[in-house]
């Protein structure tokens, strides 16, 4: 529905509403019925002295009489038959025809009566409360719009969050899952190692034995060879590539060498914590680094090639 057919709805005169979209650019029905409720005084002149029949008085009686009968026989309106509803133009009528669907019009010689002052005052009330209650539910669907916009932005952050936590932890499982693997190759080489030497001195044992008994080293059955596998020789890390989580969540990474003491690396997260006294440690495998910790390289502590660490808060000083 156009913005002409809706003021036409809500009773306005055609001259009102010409005025207001063309005299005072109305591009909305708001700037409309300001434009009416505000230029009320000049429209209504306009009214007055265009849409009124005009009789041309004069001295003579029978010239009065003939001009206000011609008035008389003058079309002033239109009406519906349908619903008896006097309309004031062509326009007026298309605009009825289109919202009620009536299509039986017919010419009318009454005039539609101007409003009165109070009429107009009563209409003039009615628009403005008609439009404080617009804004007000305009202003009500925007809030409710911003608290949804709002419960989004918080629902994507936190899942952005549990996605990067979830990353984060993987990469620590997947870190000290290697580290483990490592250590574990590391002790069954020196095992194999062991096992080796042991062998070699038991046969060694027997060599004597029977070299001192008169018999001849030949005779001594020498033992099975046991197949050692060589361990692949350990890689050496000159580095730390460290991984600290903070109290509120975010992480910090940081390179050191492989013979740094762990102080070095208190000292850091001190500089990035900057808060209450706190620990450090480990989730896997648990562990809870001390003061006791502080003279050990990285290296001891099974903190290379990698490590992933997490900063404890302390509820009060230690003494």
């Amino acid at each position: 529905m156009s913005l002409a057919e809706q003021l036409v709805e809500m009773g306005f005169h055609q001259n009102q509403i010409d005025s207001a979209i063309k005299t005072g650019k109305s591009a909305n029905l708001e700037q409309a019925i300001d434009w009416i409720t505000t230029h009320e005084n000049e429209i209504a002149a306009g009214t007055a002295s265009g849409s009124e029949p005009v009789l041309n008085l004069s001295s003579s009686g029978n010239t009065t009489t003939a001009t206000t009968t011609e008035a008389q026989s003058e079309v002033n309106s239109l009406k519906c038959d349908e619903c008896g509803k006097l309309l004031k133009d062509a326009d007026t009528a298309t605009a009825h025809a289109l919202r009620t669907n009536h299509s039986s019009f017919s010419e009318c010689t009454e005039a539609i009566k101007p409003l009165t002052a109070e009429e107009k005052e009563e209409m003039k009330k009615k628009l403005q409360e008609r439009i404080v209650a617009r804004r007000k539910e305009q202003q009500i669907a925007d809030e409710k719009n911003a608290i949804e916009m709002e419960k989004k932005r918080i629902s994507d952050a936190k899942s952005l969050l549990e996605i990067k936590q979830k990353r984060e932890e993987d990469e620590m499982k997947k870190i000290a899952e290697a580290n483990r693997r490592e250590k574990l190759e590391t002790q069954l080489a020196k095992q194999r190692a062991i096992e080796q030497i042991e062998a070699d001195k038991r046969a060694r044992r027997e060599r004597a034995a029977a070299e001192k008994s008169g018999g001849t080293v030949e005779d001594v059955p020498a033992p099975k060879p046991q197949h050692v596998v060589t361990p692949q020789p350990t890689r050496q890390y000159d580095e730390c590539n460290l991984q600290v989580r903070l109290p509120d969540g975010s992480t910090v990474r940081q390179i050191f060498k492989a013979a740094d003491r762990f102080e070095k690396v208190m000292e850091w997260v001190r500089e990035k914590q900057q808060s209450r006294p706190f620990i450090l440690v480990q989730n896997y495998p648990k562990k809870d680094f001390s003061e006791n910790d502080n003279h050990k390289s990285l290296t001891e502590l099974g903190l290379v090639p990698s490590g992933s660490l997490m900063v404890k808060e302390l509820a009060h000083f230690q003494t």
